[in-house]
């Protein structure tokens, strides 16, 4: 059975520094974050705890990160799901299909905290 936790989200992504650095931004903008450092163990925790959001981030050309988030929307598809990418252009095709929104890294700190408040426009912050 899945935990409800209140304003969190749950970050996925294999580069330990980005992803550090994206839970910290999230905290100081008062969301609870949950965090897995890839897609497979992101997906298991996605299934133990209720989250308002995830964020996936894995690197490459998105195949692995399209996988993670169709998995993810299978299991509770009204859950928002937003992908950080590097370059939308270098992407394996159909990658962005089911995310809810998709940002690139280079502006994640102008852009991310906006798009989950867009989001999740009941959440408390």
């Amino acid at each position: 059975m899945a935990k409800r936790r209140a304003d969190s989200i749950l970050c996925i992504g294999n580069n330990p520094v980005q992803l550090n650095l994206r839970c910290l931004l999230l905290r100081k903008n008062g969301w609870t974050v949950l965090s897995s450092g890839n897609g497979y163990e992101g997906i298991r925790q996605f299934a133990r705890e209720v989250v308002d959001a995830v964020v996936v981030d894995l690197n490459h050309d998105g195949s692995e990160a399209a996988l993670i988030t169709g998995e993810l929307k299978r299991l509770r598809n009204e859950v928002p799901v937003i992908l950080m990418v590097s370059d939308e252009k270098a992407l394996a095709p159909g990658t962005t299909q089911q995310a809810s929104a998709v940002i690139l890294r280079s502006q994640e700190e102008l852009k991310l905290v906006e798009a989950l408040k867009t989001l999740l426009p009941s959440s408390r912050l």
